[in-house]
């Protein structure tokens, strides 16, 4: 497919990156010659170098005949307009970043008046999966949420643990309850296990469960199950802005500590039910003064973040139960995953991970459609919910089948049936209308169901 990525900040780059290793033929177009050209030289893509809201520079980077055009500059007013030109002259499917809340209260106004067909939010979806993340009990780090029903959660198999030794098959006997080991990782790499593979000390193992059996898996790894009443939101500007209202929604206490004066009393306008204290969360002795001991969650949603690393730190070292922190650096992000902290949500990969689906949606056929891609175990594997139709090439066949042969490095996880999650065995067949849950190796590029099978 032929994708135009307009805007070169952190989520377009990371977009542009991944869209090109699935061999699209990506046009990159940004006013900062020297970012087009970081594009171009390190990555399989072409660049033009300009305003992407100029018809001159769209038709140059050749939206008359893209698929898809995505419009990730920080300035909302330009995306809509780059879309809207690249719709008159023939792009397939248009995307648009935006940021503005106003914008969001009018987005199926915005798409219906304008034909553009997606408005992505990467602050309100980040919002959304922080308070996915707040609504699990403590302990746990979450790597990914099917449909409410299912979640893929990350555990480190210590040398004293119950785990270690174990093979695929006695773990779940252990758990004796619906679960599967979906991925490992280790120092060479991920592996996507069958039965038989074996888990030893320092593992990082990824599990799919059932939301009815996390308590189960909290009681036999003895882990603490505090259910979070309490939160503390270290800094409120958009992404803050929208949980803020998801959180006073799902009934949460919540103290919100921000340093910008006038932004406060912005706040105390908007949520009245909230406490709002006006300070610095880079001074520590603030951050205990406001009790931040007794606080069951802290996410730190400032836009530094280097203060929401160091937030993140200390709160994690008070005993706080449950830590978020908004990432955008990569580099930042993958620092913090390297300790003991929840979670860290980025609105940049949050954002791509629903491109993904769109893109590899518009590659495909009929066949199945993509409602969730994640990228998981760092991004060497991938967490895919299909939506099987009648026309799957393998519907009603068990999976112990001979003629049910999967590619390797291919797992399927779950299936989401008449509202019911099964974790599958070899007597499961997917059906019509399921929601199938796949996880792969990220060399294995799934745009449809049948891509998971091995070719006879």
């Amino acid at each position: 497919m032929k994708i135009i990525i307009v805007g070169l900040g952190q989520t377009g780059e990371l977009l542009a990156a991944i869209a090109s290793g699935e061999h699209h033929d990506v046009v990159v177009v940004d006013s900062r010659r020297e970012a087009v050209e970081k594009m171009t030289e390190k990555y399989n893509v072409n660049g033009v170098v300009g305003s992407g809201g100029s018809r001159k520079i769209l038709i140059q980077a050749g939206a008359e005949s893209a698929d898809m055009l995505i419009a990730l500059t920080p300035y909302d007013e330009l995306n809509l307009l780059s879309c809207m030109t690249a719709k008159k002259l023939g792009t397939r499917d248009t995307s648009a970043r935006i940021g503005c809340p106003e914008f969001d209260e009018d987005e199926t106004y915005i798409m219906e008046e304008y034909g553009i067909d997606r408005l992505l939010n990467p602050e309100k979806e980040a919002a959304r999966e922080m308070l996915r993340h707040i609504k699990m009990p403590g302990a746990l780090r979450i790597e990914a949420f099917f449909e409410q029903k299912a979640i893929i959660a990350w555990l480190e198999v210590e040398e004293d643990s119950s785990l270690a030794g174990k093979s695929i098959q006695q773990i779940k006997e252990f758990f004796d309850t619906d679960m599967l080991v979906v991925s490992i990782q280790r120092k060479n790499g991920v592996v996507i296990p069958d039965g038989n593979a074996r888990i030893v000390p320092q593992d990082k193992l990824e599990i799919i469960v059932t939301l009815d059996s996390v308590h189960d898996i909290f009681s036999k790894l003895h882990m603490k199950k505090k259910q979070v009443k309490s939160v503390l939101l270290v800094g409120c500007g958009t992404t803050g802005f929208y949980l803020e209202k998801d959180l006073e929604q799902s009934g949460f206490s919540v103290k919100i500590l921000e340093r910008n004066k006038e932004r406060c009393i912005e706040l105390l306008k908007r949520f009245p039910q909230a406490q709002i204290v006006c300070g610095d969360a880079v001074d520590t002795q603030t951050l205990k003064e406001e009790g931040i001991r007794k606080m069951d969650a802290c996410l730190s949603l400032t836009g530094d973040d280097r203060t929401n690393l160091a937030v993140s730190l200390f709160a994690h070292a008070e005993g706080v139960t449950q830590v978020l922190a908004k990432m955008n650096e990569m580099g930042y992000e993958q620092l913090l995953k390297s300790t003991d902290i929840d979670a860290c949500i980025s609105p940049s990969s949050v954002i791509v991970e629903k491109l993904l689906s769109v893109i590899r949606n518009l590659a495909s056929s009929d066949r199945s459609r993509i409602k969730k891609l994640y990228r998981i175990a760092d991004g060497k594997a991938e967490a895919i919910a299909f939506e099987v139709s009648e026309n799957c090439g393998k519907i009603r066949i068990p999976f112990r089948s001979p003629e049910f042969k999967l590619r390797k490095g291919i797992l399927i996880a779950a299936i989401i049936r008449n509202k019911e999650i099964m974790i599958p065995d070899g007597n499961s067949s997917m059906q019509a209308g399921d929601t199938v849950v796949v996880v792969t190796d990220a060399s294995n590029v799934l745009n449809e169901i049948d891509d998971i099978f091995a070719e006879k």
